[in-house]
């Protein structure tokens, strides 16, 4: 708990926590804020595919689905996000030279890389909510101008449903991070960590124009179909393309599966390292 303790001081303290959490919300005020001046202006507007993209926006922000929407879009950005907040922290330290502190004072080397990689995906818990209240917030306030009825905010069904849905989404996000982090701890560099991490999303999303029945069962894709994102068309994806989603219980064992490896190797990783001097 001291570990713990102190890597989320740090954490806090750290100006990558602090811009993560403003892109992630900007984006999501920056997204509402254009699809509701798009409906107002496709209103004045009789065609065909202006009435298909108003039924769209619509549904978007019509409540209780609005929720799974607002979902939907923290847990796409949230993803990206995550890899890079996590090889951020994990390489920072190496830069700063804090292994080799922690190391000098008698700390357990896995112990310690654990202990931060735990503050990383306790923190990046506690940006998912403050982003999902904004979210939602600014969904109703893009439904106001929109001139979209708010009657089915309150409905219990849904409502009832949202913290699994937020930890089902954190949990997916959570696996995204401990992969950037484990490749910066391999790297000892946050900037080849970050690299290396979004290369792999980009890659992955593209494989499923070749490879769609390979790719769903890698790790970015299942961190999006454990969601049960069903209010909303399509549901909650970060990069599925055009592959068919696998089944939300199997995803999140196997997103299970994907963050323990990844959060083994970071600890042996960091045991086997020569830190000198």
């Amino acid at each position: 708990m001291r570990l713990l303790r102190g890597e989320l001081r740090k954490l806090i303290r750290r100006p990558a926590s602090r811009i993560t959490l403003i892109i992630q919300v900007g984006i999501i005020v920056l997204i509402y804020v254009a699809v509701a001046a798009s409906f107002r202006t496709l209103s004045q507007t009789t065609t065909t595919n202006a009435e298909q993209s108003r039924a769209g926006i619509r549904l978007l922000l019509t409540f209780p689905g609005a929720y799974a929407g607002v979902i939907g879009l923290i847990t796409q950005l949230g993803g990206l996000l995550a890899i890079g907040y996590g090889a951020s922290a994990a390489g920072a330290d190496w830069g700063w030279g804090m292994v080799k502190v922690a190391v000098a004072r008698g700390e357990s080397r896995s112990r310690y890389i654990l202990a931060k990689l735990v503050a990383v995906l306790l923190m990046i818990g506690v940006g998912m909510i403050i982003s999902f209240m904004i979210g939602v917030l600014v969904a109703i306030i893009a439904a106001l101008i929109a001139g979209i009825d708010l009657s089915g905010i309150g409905d219990g069904s849904v409502v009832g449903q949202l913290p699994e849905q937020m930890l089902r989404g954190w949990w997916g996000i959570a696996e995204e991070a401990t992969i950037g982090f484990a490749i910066a701890t391999f790297a000892r560099s946050q900037l080849a960590g970050l690299g290396a991490g979004i290369a792999l999303y980009f890659v992955e999303s593209f494989s499923t124009l070749f490879l769609p029945d390979v790719v769903r069962y890698l790790p970015f894709h299942v961190a999006s179909s454990a969601l049960r994102l069903t209010a909303v068309g399509g549901g909650g994806g970060g990069g599925g393309g055009g592959s068919t989603a696998l089944d939300p219980g199997l995803s999140l064992v196997l997103v299970t599966v994907y963050l323990v490896i990844a959060a083994i190797a970071s600890a042996v990783i960091i045991e086997r390292a020569e830190i000198s001097g």
